[in-house]
């Protein structure tokens, strides 16, 4: 009976992650709320599910409102170019709409959806590289655009964890509805994690082939 109640036991760790999830998913809700602020949050929650996968926990608080204060200003200015990429891509999808018929308007849609997952693919390495690296957003959008392409297989499982809750919005929004007391309490994390497992990988054969690293405020520099 000792053991079932011990912290080591896997199912305590277990629950110990679930809790954890719960309370990075509810940090991570509330403080999209304003909107502008979603970019600084993603990046919180973002750093807290790299910790869980390479099992370097520090506190759910502690971790998330200082990853949200150290990388509030690029991960704020990547969200914005990301709103207004998607509002000039909504606004081209209308144009396309209003005038253009047959293959023509199916050809630009296509056009338009490519370039519309490209930029997500990019996004999903640029916040774990944010968060992860010291580095300017231009350098950081390079790398991730290389990643993207360099890691496909997994670019694309990337790409539809991220989008799996915008296309069921879209595609059914009274299924949404029905789900959206688990997203707003544990669903966001938990395909944040996903991500997060996919990449560990991906950073460790990074941090591997970058010599010396040292690091700072939980960043890693490489020269």
């Amino acid at each position: 009976m000792k053991k079932l109640f011990d912290l080591d036991n896997p199912v305590m760790r277990f629950l110990s992650r679930l809790y954890d999830l719960f309370i990075t998913n509810i940090l991570f809700v509330l403080c999209c709320l304003p909107v502008v602020t979603a970019g600084a949050s993603l990046a919180a929650m973002t750093k807290i599910t790299q910790n869980m996968v390479r099992d370097e926990d520090s506190g759910v608080f502690k971790t998330f409102f200082r990853a949200f204060r150290d990388n509030f200003r690029q991960a704020t200015v990547l969200w914005v170019i990301l709103l207004a990429f998607f509002a000039c891509a909504v606004f081209d999808l209308v144009l396309v709409d209003t005038y253009f018929t047959g293959q023509m308007a199916q050809v630009l849609r296509v056009c338009l959806a490519a370039f519309a997952v490209l930029v997500v693919a990019v996004a999903c390495y640029m916040f774990p590289l944010l968060v992860r690296y010291e580095n300017t957003l231009r350098s950081h959008c390079r790398n991730a655009l290389l990643l993207a392409g360099a890691k496909l297989p997994k670019t694309l499982c990337l790409v539809i964890l991220t989008v799996f809750p915008f296309a069921v919005a879209y595609l059914s929004p009274a299924t949404f509805l029905r789900w959206s007391l688990i997203w707003s309490i544990i669903g966001f994390s938990v395909l944040n994690l996903l991500c997060s497992l996919l990449l560990r990988p991906v950073m460790a054969q990074l941090e591997k082939d970058q010599t010396p690293v040292k690091e700072t405020d939980g960043k890693t520099t490489a020269r």
